[in-house]
């Protein structure tokens, strides 16, 4: 007999009570693929069931079947005719509705509309819509329809706030007020006075009077009336031209509405062919349509052309965020979208506060992000890009904002409140690529070669930066960690821990210290203005990967000692220093935190040319010294020190150092010395075992933590300091968010592929390749990759409009992988033991996997979901960031997962 195939885990109705039920079911059934091979298509009556089937199937299969897809005693026959029960309360007996079988010997293919319910029930319901005919509207016109589930969202604010960003950035932009039954835009724009000439309901009627599908007559028309239409005034070629809804003064539903147009001489995507015609012939680079909320037929034929940019809108609420992920899915099913040819659906969340709900955004962030990445198909033999994928299904947030709950009425106001709320910046993730250069055109090609060669060789330089010495104080990136450090520190000394994971610029950011020779010298080459002390800095302890050519640490502390020291001489050497806490190791208990707090003041003043001996001598010789010079002693190089994390005393020495030698200064008279101490976060938390959050976060403004934005500053500093782009290297750290994405179009493209491809954008690809699962990003991680993309951008021909080609920035990622689970077994044994144990897994693993499939215990899968290697899907199945996957050898379903 024919089983229900995929629709397994589909439930029996609880309730039929009507046709209507029967129908319905059998419409999900065939939506599932749950249809036996026997049967063609069916049609539910109030008075029967009629099921179109294959020559020679038999009333017993048609039984059985039904049983099974309705529960089991669903079915009864009566002389010879199947009945198909339902449920009446009133009756005694059984009820229900005959099922007449037709066998059809040459069946007809019934013509699918882009419609949420179709009219004909099918096995078809299991496939997608047919795809249009062409990838891309008419002129490559771009269409973004804006859709909720529940209304009051969001989504007509956000939609203005698209149109304005764009029209702010110099593009035409067509919009149209879709919601026939609750408009705002109309509203906005008649408030503002507006002209009203022509609507939506008008260039419907003029379509659907049209013959043979024929759209130039009614275009034609509309394109006469749009111009007088404009809001708002905007730069250049920028402009908004709005389609209101309506013209009429009196509420109700439409006469005409979209679905009516889906007539069989014309194209199942008449509707949004017909909106990009009308924008292409009044000159427009994109159409935005603000679509009626929920599940109703007047969104349906723009939503379910793959070719239209899906822009849903929802809030944390359970019903926005449900029926939003259901209608994804549905979609999804229907008119997927094809990856790398149509633009990806989105997410916008709204009205969402981070002090309240940040476990429930996590939450929806996953739900949406496996929604979105399930609406994706690969286009026939391409490969998924993982990354790409996760870009693109990044739901993006908008915060909640108390101005957005009441908005004026005119257009100018509420654009103008828009823009204090700061949405149009936070819709950059979702923005078409639209007029990105005045003549609207690609750069001119140039030759790339050089570049690429340049920019390999600087990046290479800079990977391991430390290895450029104190040669010289120039040329660095000020982040807003060090921004904060000295600007917080004009006129009083540093006391503080500067934390970050390995590769983060801890040891870059000593070594440029020590090049400036004082606090102030430091301050003027971050451009800090106000400091004003002068204190020397006097190197404590080094890296071992520091370069030690021309100036050296060991010149600083000598220049010091010869300076401040009425008896002049040298200071003890850098080894001097790490042998005498070395035999400290040997020498003292390992809860003696007065002998290390002790021994810890001693090299501080021998690195000052002050040899003490004893507890007393060490505070005495350092009080006397406050009384006469000021100093701020810098520590680094602490993991060479320890080594291996293997003693309580090594423990015990490392938090004395971190807070009771810190609180010994903030105590001295007049506080003539500041201490900076770079420092691994890892080793902070191995050394503080109580209150180690709480000492982090009093540090926190200073750690050298890397967000999005500083990866992209970074990227464009390493450019511009290889001499691939054209800009000062002093004014990085001062460009806007959207300057840096602007310049760094001449690096690496707008897109993962051409401008007008349906590639992930650069700026997002880039971090969310380098970042955990916890966002974060290190600077080393950012360097190399650009060091390995240039070296193999070389040898390609292509893309001459920018210096690293997509191919390579792909392939880069796989070694950045390598590199980065080597330096994490450096940083955090722990951690780095587990990738080990997961590089020799044998035989392929591919990402999702289970975790008997690696051999894992759930305990260590949790520590790696909590150092932000892992993430954990809904079904229990585990994710591997991106950084790491590449480096353990694992593959990837088609579909991907998102990064957090």
């Amino acid at each position: 007999m024919g089983g229900l195939q995929g629709a397994e885990e589909l439930d029996t109705p609880g309730r039929l009570f009507t046709w209507v039920d029967v129908d319905e079911h059998l419409a999900r059934l065939a939506s599932a693929g749950g249809w036996p091979q026997w049967l063609l298509s069916a049609d539910a009556w109030w008075d029967g069931v009629e099921l179109s089937v294959v020559p020679g199937t038999t009333p017993e299969e048609v039984r059985q079947w039904l049983d099974q897809a309705f529960g089991i005693g669903s079915v009864e026959s009566n002389e010879g005719e199947l009945i198909l029960g339902l449920d009446d309360p009133r009756q005694s007996g059984f009820t229900g509705l005959p099922v007449t079988l037709c066998p059809d010997v040459d069946p007809v293919r019934p013509r699918r509309l882009p419609r949420l319910r179709e009219k004909h029930i099918t096995a078809e319901l299991a496939r997608p819509l047919p795809r249009p005919r062409r990838d891309h509207f008419a002129d490559d016109v771009q269409v973004l329809a804006f859709h909720s589930f529940k209304g009051g969202v969001g989504r007509t604010v956000h939609a203005v706030a698209m149109a304005d960003r764009l029209a702010g950035q110099g593009a035409r932009v067509l919009l149209i007020d879709a919601d026939l039954e609750a408009p705002g835009i109309t509203w906005m724009h008649q408030a503002q006075g507006g002209q009203l000439d022509f609507s939506y309901e008008d260039l419907l009627v003029l379509l659907h009077g049209s013959d043979d599908g024929d759209v130039a007559p009614a275009v034609d028309i509309a394109a006469s009336y749009l111009p007088n239409q404009e809001a708002g005034r905007y730069p250049g070629t920028g402009a908004v031209i709005v389609l209101p809804a309506s013209r009429r003064t009196t509420l109700g539903p439409p006469r005409i509405e979209p679905a009516d147009l889906l007539t069989p001489d014309r194209s199942p995507n008449f509707v949004t062919e017909a909106m990009a015609a009308l924008a292409a012939r009044i000159g427009a680079d994109a159409v935005i349509i603000d679509l009626r909320a929920g599940a109703s037929e007047l969104s349906a034929p723009v939503l379910l052309d793959p070719r239209v940019q899906r822009v849903f809108v929802t809030t944390l609420s359970h019903q926005s965020l449900f029926g939003t992920i259901r209608l994804i899915e549905q979609l999804g099913r229907g008119a997927p979208t094809r990856r790398g040819v149509d633009p990806a659906s989105c997410v916008i969340i709204t009205q969402y506060r981070k002090d309240v709900h940040g476990e429930q955004m996590h939450e929806a962030r996953h739900l949406l992000a496996n929604a979105l990445s399930g609406s994706l198909a690969a286009a026939a033999g391409e490969d998924v890009d993982p990354i790409g994928t996760d870009v693109l299904t990044t739901p993006t947030l908008s915060p909640f904002r108390e101005e957005l709950l009441a908005l004026p009425s005119e257009w100018d106001a509420v654009v103008a409140v828009l823009a204090r709320c700061g949405l149009p910046e936070a819709l950059e993730p979702v923005s078409p690529a639209v007029s990105h250069t005045e003549s609207g055109e690609e750069p001119a090609p140039v030759d790339q070669g050089e570049r690429r060669r340049m920019l390999a060789a600087t990046a290479k330089r800079l990977t391991f930066a430390e290895q450029e010495g104190l040669s010289s104080a120039t040329g660095f990136l000020v982040t807003d960690p060090l921004r904060r450090l000295l600007g917080d520190h004009r006129t009083g000394v540093p006391l503080s821990l500067v934390v970050g994971a390995k590769g983060a610029g801890k040891t870059f950011t000593y070594a440029k210290a020590c090049a400036a020779r004082t606090w102030r010298g430091f301050a003027q080459e971050s451009q800090i203005d106000g400091v004003s002390i002068e204190a020397p800095i006097v190197p404590v302890l080094e890296s071992d990967t520091l370069q030690q050519e021309g100036l050296t640490t060991q010149n600083l502390r000598d220049d010091f000692a010869a300076t401040h020291l009425t008896e002049g001489g040298e200071a003890a050497t850098g080894l001097a220093i790490r042998d005498r806490l070395l035999r400290g190791f040997n020498e003292l208990e390992a809860q003696d935190t007065i002998g290390w707090r002790t021994l810890w003041l001693e090299c501080l003043a021998a690195a000052a040319g002050v040899f003490p001996s004893g507890a007393k001598d060490a505070e005495s010789a350092l009080a006397g010294l406050g009384k006469r010079a000021r100093a701020i002693f810098v520590v680094d190089g602490l993991e060479d020190l320890l080594q291996s994390l293997d003693s309580e005393t090594k423990r015990t020495a490392l938090r004395v150092l971190l807070i009771d030698v810190l609180n010994w200064l903030r105590a001295l008279r007049g506080q003539p010395f500041g201490l900076v101490i770079f420092v691994r976060q890892d080793l902070v938390t191995w050394a503080v075992r109580q209150n180690s959050a709480q000492l982090l976060g009093r540090y926190d403004a200073y750690a050298l933590h890397w967000n999005y934005e500083e990866a992209l500053r970074l990227a464009l500093w390493v450019a511009v300091r290889s001499e691939t782009i054209d800009k000062p290297a002093t004014e990085v750290a001062n460009l806007s968010y959207d300057e840096l994405v602007q310049l760094l179009i001449g690096l690496w493209g707008w897109k993962m592929g051409t401008q007008k491809s349906r590639e992930a954008r650069s700026h997002l690809w880039v971090p969310a390749a380098l970042a955990d699962y916890n966002e974060q990003i290190q600077a080393r991680d950012v360097v190399a990759f650009l060091a390995e993309a240039a070296e193999l951008s070389v040898s390609y021909s292509t893309y001459e409009d920018r210096v690293l080609v997509p191919a390579a920035m792909r392939r880069a990622l796989s070694e950045c992988s390598r590199m980065k689970i080597n330096a994490i077994h450096q940083e955090n044994q722990e951690v780095g033991d587990l990738l080990v144990q997961l590089q020799r897994v044998e035989g392929p693993v591919t990402v999702p996997f289970e975790l008997d499939s690696v051999g894992l215990s759930a305990e260590n899968a949790d520590f790696l979901v909590e150092s932000g290697v892992f993430a954990r899907g809904e079904d229990g199945r585990y994710w591997v960031a991106e950084i790491y996957r590449h480096g353990l050898g694992f593959g990837t379903e088609r579909r991907a997962r998102v990064l957090w």
